[in-house]
């Protein structure tokens, strides 16, 4: 696995962020209540205990043959699944077609289009206990596929993720999250980053397209 990428661990000690309200490990109460909220708002969840779980688990959730696409994602490369995607074993991953696009116009054309992917996978920056979903990022190629371009959503996330409500899960992004992704954009890309899109998933209007991979253990932002 490659290790070429950025944690919370490279960047905390620099920020003013409030580890003790926004990166807490929940009790099974306060995660079984998450779960019952979010199958309500009609998106599966699937409870694993490590990031190994969740690899295994998101190698399943990808067809033979089909179109994937993903959003940048610090816990998709911690738990390996960002290799899995680049390798492209038995399936079409857009981002290394993209990846291979020199031209600026052409390149924001195929980004475009991979939100309509037939599977998407992303994570979310936030979890609200009362079942809310909670996603940003500056451009908006990774949101754009939640609330309807993507055939098939995949999202991950960690249980440290997990907020009281909807409010607390807009703060977690704009107090928690954005600082850390903004220092890692400077660091990989020489620019930070902004909220520049921020979708709230709060009910799954398509029967079996939406499903949540939670991992009973620390990962990302």
């Amino acid at each position: 696995m490659s290790n070429d990428y950025y944690t919370k661990d490279d960047f905390a000690g620099d920020l003013e962020i409030d580890d003790s309200r926004f990166d807490q490990d929940p009790d099974e109460e306060t995660i079984d209540e998450a779960v019952s909220n979010i199958e309500e708002r009609n998106i599966e969840v699937h409870v694993v205990d490590d990031g190994e779980a969740a690899r295994e688990y998101l190698r399943d959730q990808i067809p033979d043959g089909a179109e994937v696409m993903d959003g940048h994602s610090t816990t998709l490369e911690e738990i390996g699944f960002t290799d899995d995607l680049e390798a492209a074993d038995g399936f079409d991953y857009l981002g290394n077609r993209i990846g291979e696009i020199d031209d600026d116009e052409e390149r924001f054309r195929a980004r475009r289009e991979a939100v309509t992917a037939d599977v998407f996978v992303d994570s979310v920056n936030a979890i609200a206990e009362s079942g809310e979903l909670l996603g940003a990022n500056a451009l908006g190629n990774a949101v754009g596929a939640w609330a309807f371009g993507a055939e098939s959503l995949v999202l991950v996330g960690s249980t440290n993720k997990i907020v009281g409500n909807w409010s607390s899960a807009v703060e977690r992004i704009r107090e928690y999250a954005y600082p850390l992704e903004d220092a890692r954009a400077e660091e990989a890309y020489g620019q930070g980053s902004v909220v520049g899109k921020l979708v709230s998933l709060e009910h799954e209007r398509v029967d079996d397209r939406t499903q949540l991979v939670l991992i009973d253990e620390r990962h990302g932002f």
